[in-house]
């Protein structure tokens, strides 16, 4: 096959790129629908397996680190967790970052793809990774201080199930509203409320943040 002259193949690239972020966005929002759940899920862990070797190249932007710093930013000062939780965390890069601020902290994480979690288990070892959906996360009530999502999909109440009364939880989008997988901030609190949540979002750095805490 001839190769394509390099504004083609750029054009290409970025087609290529956007059907896939349309395919996402449908699979994810309708993992949200029980009937069809099953179904969807099975898809993004196919196009997710097939797309983990890429992964570290694709998150290599320092754009991910700018959004996830000002989204620990905004944790209450002081505020240190000891046993915290990393959900659809592809090859582990929020892992990494949060290993960067904390050292010592227990840390877990899951993911839909199999494939992703055995390329991040090789990138972080001392992270505990496990095979999950959001909408089934394998932990006890309550059992950590953090909670974080990075661009990824979400089950408001099962995140907060598995959050301690007096923790945090974050969701971000690591570059705003142009994140393939984001969503309008005011939506997604919504669901938090409803399902026992505080939230505060915020929109002023690089990144949408939402922080949730249980309501008191």
């Amino acid at each position: 096959m001839p190769k394509l002259p390099r504004p083609l193949a750029r054009a290409r690239t970025r087609a290529i790129a956007s059907t896939r972020r349309a395919g996402v966005n449908v699979l994810m929002r309708a993992s949200n629908v029980p009937v069809v759940r099953p179904i969807a899920e099975l898809g993004m862990r196919t196009m997710f397996d097939a797309l983990a070797p890429d992964w570290e190249r694709i998150r290599r932007d320092p754009t991910y680190r700018e959004g996830f710093d000002s989204a620990l930013a905004l944790l209450p000062s002081g505020f240190r967790p000891r046993r915290a939780l990393d959900v659809a965390c592809g090859t582990g890069l929020a892992c990494r970052f949060l290993l960067d601020r904390w050292p010592q902290l227990r840390l877990d994480a899951c993911d839909i793809s199999p494939r992703m979690v055995d390329a991040a288990g090789e990138l972080a070892p001392s992270v505990t990774f496990t095979v999950a959906s959001v909408h089934h996360l394998p932990y006890e009530d309550g059992e950590f201080d953090l909670v974080t999502v990075l661009d990824g999909l979400l089950d408001a109440a099962e995140l907060l199930r598995v959050l301690h009364r007096k923790g945090r939880l974050l969701v971000v989008y690591s570059r705003g509203g142009t994140t393939p997988v984001s969503r309008p901030l005011d939506e997604v609190a919504g669901e938090f409320e409803t399902a026992g949540g505080v939230c505060r979002p915020s929109t002023e750095g690089p990144a949408h943040v939402l922080v949730v805490r249980h309501a008191r």
